[in-house]
């Protein structure tokens, strides 16, 4: 909580010392990995995490959000539709799409200019946002974006033009 994410892990890994199957510590450590950018490494005590309570919700969708990272969407969408199975409120759904959201855009803005394959990468992660859901006027512009860079400009009219019909009335 106070930022300091590797004394976290170091705390919790003395915790998991003496309980290895301390469930709060190991997906705490994991945030905190994944926080640090240790995706690979955060992925692995989601994934243990899942196994230790499949009936959690959270690291199923952190375990996604690090496979999103990984630029593995495929396995994201699957470890996502679980974690939305898992914990269907409006509210969880809605949340994970503006994190899955934001990692898309990472991909457009962070280091090196985009490339073909940045691009698709990023439609897939923004697609993703889009199921979970499907009223995000943002993730509809970004898609929209992103097909008038790969070359598609039926797919970028299409989601250009679902824009405008999920933009709100104004009064």
């Amino acid at each position: 909580m106070a930022g300091d994410h590797q004394a976290a892990v170091q705390s919790f890994d003395q915790v998991l010392a003496v309980d290895p199957r301390h469930f709060p510590a190991l997906t705490a450590k994991a945030f905190a990995l994944k926080q640090l950018g240790r995706n690979e490494e955060a992925l692995k005590d989601f994934q243990h995490a899942i196994e230790l309570d499949p009936t959690a919700a959270d690291p199923h969708r952190e375990a996604a959000l690090c496979q999103l990272a990984l630029g593995e969407p495929e396995a994201a969408a699957l470890l996502m539709e679980r974690a939305v199975q898992l914990n269907p409120t409006p509210g969880y759904r809605e949340a994970a799409a503006i994190e899955v959201y934001h990692l898309g855009n990472a991909l457009l803005t962070q280091g090196r200019r985009p490339d073909k394959a940045r691009y698709r990468l990023a439609r897939q992660t923004f697609e993703l946002a889009l199921e979970l859901s499907p009223a995000y006027v943002e993730v509809a512009r970004a898609l929209a974006d992103v097909w008038e860079h790969l070359g598609d400009p039926a797919q970028q009219e299409h989601y250009a033009h679902l824009a405008i019909r999920l933009r709100p009335a104004t009064s």
